[in-house]
């Protein structure tokens, strides 16, 4: 019934998908970070729902009237050149075939990014877009928070299987993402009732993080707590949320979620913080060694490699950082770039804050722009500690962080040639006078 719901959905989306490309781009996102096609049992598990839609979206904005301009910024630049990079390092990766394997649906993602920049070129898309990935992400916040307090905190928290977000560390990390998104929904929706259900999402996601037994995730939540409170209108809300999930923490969940949680006190004494710190190494000698072009993508799976430049005695797993990760597979250069992306999704959210601090017609993009620094923030704390530097999400986050910087130079440009058409009183007077003069 699940698999026959899921074609329904999604081949009923395609007529309208050909007629309006953006709707193709909000099924992907929805098809790539809810993976509800995951949650079936039949052909539609295996079934390439993401890979179909992005053909069709794609077609279809070929053929389309939307602008197909990108817009040019070192947002724009970095991630064609991080892009551009991957495929360099892919060359000479160790396991060449594997890595341009990886690089493919690397790219297949990146695609869809510059997709994104193309056609969220209006308030309402950008708000639609965000809706869309709550939801899709938010879903497991709703179900991983009940069940949490249903279960009382006794199993794990996982994501979809054979998705990003199927291990309890990515899931967690992708919960905190969404929560500042959940706070800019609620701080622009006129409906009490929708105000009402995204302040219950907001506790249940928050719960879920717990209920994932992450360490990286506490942190995250921990982090994005603390920002949300600083950038957030309404704080007061904030301040309950905190203090309900805290009491949940160390009131409701059980002692094995106390016992590892106290882990982060001396991580490195841990067999999981030792093997994620010999991991670190790992990829440092890789870099050290191969400083350009580093490993390529996986690079950690190569067994002679491991041999070679892993720590003496240590336990051959992924790199759990996407720091050491990206340092790992792509080099110094390819480090560069990617903490430059987020460093230049933090910058262009800055500027959009300056502009836009004393505008209320413009305060829903203040608002976003702040919460999707509080993402940001999440992401590259958590990060530290997590396998998640090509998770797609971040991308597409970081698209938005320019568009919504591009959004706001289009309305100012609007407005400049608003004045410039429209005469103001005195030029009316004085060519009024002038043409009394000419009937004279």
């Amino acid at each position: 019934m699940r698999d026959l719901l899921i074609a329904l959905i999604v081949f009923g989306s395609i007529p309208f998908i050909l007629l309006r490309p953006y709707l193709g781009l909000l099924m992907w996102s929805w098809l790539g970070y809810m993976n509800p096609y995951r949650l079936a049992y039949g052909f539609a598990y295996s079934f390439p729902w993401v890979q179909l839609i992005a053909i069709v979206t794609l077609a279809s904005l070929i053929f389309s009237k939307e602008s197909k301009k990108v817009p040019v910024s070192p947002i724009s630049v970095l991630l064609f050149l991080f892009l551009a990079w991957t495929g360099v390092t892919s060359f000479f990766a160790v396991d060449s075939a594997s890595a341009w394997i990886v690089w493919q649906e690397f790219a297949k993602i990146q695609i869809m990014v510059f997709v994104t920049l193309m056609l969220v070129n209006t308030r309402q898309r950008m708000h639609w877009l965000v809706w869309i990935i709550v939801i899709s992400i938010g879903f497991y916040g709703l179900k991983g928070g009940m069940f949490t307090l249903l279960k009382g905190g006794m199993f794990n928290v996982l994501g979809p299987p054979g998705s990003f977000i199927a291990d309890n560390n990515a899931l967690a990390l992708a919960l905190c993402m969404v929560l500042p998104l959940m706070r800019y929904l609620q701080l622009h929706t006129k409906m009490k009732w929708v105000y009402i259900g995204l302040g219950i999402s907001m506790f249940l996601t928050s719960v879920a993080v717990l209920g994932t037994y992450s360490r990286g995730g506490l942190i995250a939540l921990a982090v994005v707590c603390g920002i949300l409170f600083l950038r957030s209108r309404g704080r007061i809300a904030v301040v309950a949320v905190v203090i309900v999930v805290g009491f949940a923490a160390f009131h409701f969940m059980p002692p094995q979620w106390m016992e590892r949680m106290d882990t982060l006190h001396n991580a490195e004494n841990t067999d999981s913080g030792q093997t994620r710190i010999q991991s670190w190494q790992f990829a440092i000698n890789v870099a050290l060694n191969h400083p350009i072009v580093g490993g390529g993508f996986r690079v950690y799976e190569s067994d002679a490699w491991w041999k070679r430049y892993g720590p003496q005695g240590a336990i051959q797993r992924a790199v759990h950082s996407i720091y050491f990760s990206v340092l790992g597979d792509q080099g110094f250069p390819g480090l560069v770039l990617f903490v430059g992306l987020l460093m230049a999704g933090w910058w262009s959210c800055s500027r959009v804050r300056k502009k836009t601090r004393s505008s209320p017609d413009q305060k829903w993009v203040y608002d976003l722009a702040s919460m999707l620094q509080v993402t940001l923030v999440a992401y590259a704390a958590a990060g530290i500690f997590l396998p998640m530097a090509y998770f797609d999400l971040v991308y597409q986050l970081i698209a938005m962080c320019l568009l919504l910087h591009t959004l706001i130079a289009n309305e100012e440009a609007s407005s400049s040639r608003s004045a410039i058409s429209d005469p103001t009183p005195l030029e009316k007077s004085k060519t009024a006078k002038a043409e009394e003069i000419a009937l004279q």
